[in-house]
């Protein structure tokens, strides 16, 4: 649960506790690999730590990086003599 008012917030959440058993685990940090960060400009996401741990897996922690990894704003162009692909076949 999120939001700007905090009486609010705090109202519903002990509305849910009287119906249902849970428990208040605090402010989010980590769910589902992603990592939160509260700044003064407001809630910043990541996955540095599943990022970190994949280079890690791979001994990769020491391999050079890019800003932009590919081409911006490339767009591929459909040639005639190229052979169509059935899309199913990769879905």
């Amino acid at each position: 649960m999120t939001g700007s008012d905090s009486y609010e917030i705090g109202r519903f959440k002990e509305l849910m506790k009287s119906e249902f058993e849970m428990s208040d685990l605090g402010i989010l940090t980590y769910f589902l690999s992603l990592e939160f960060m509260y700044t003064g400009k407001g809630i910043l996401m990541h996955q540095r730590k599943y990022t970190t741990n994949i280079l890690k897996w791979f001994k990769m922690m020491d391999c050079n990086h890019t800003i932009t990894p590919s081409e911006l704003n490339f767009r591929k162009e459909d040639t005639e003599d190229e052979e169509r692909v059935d899309p199913t076949h990769y879905k």
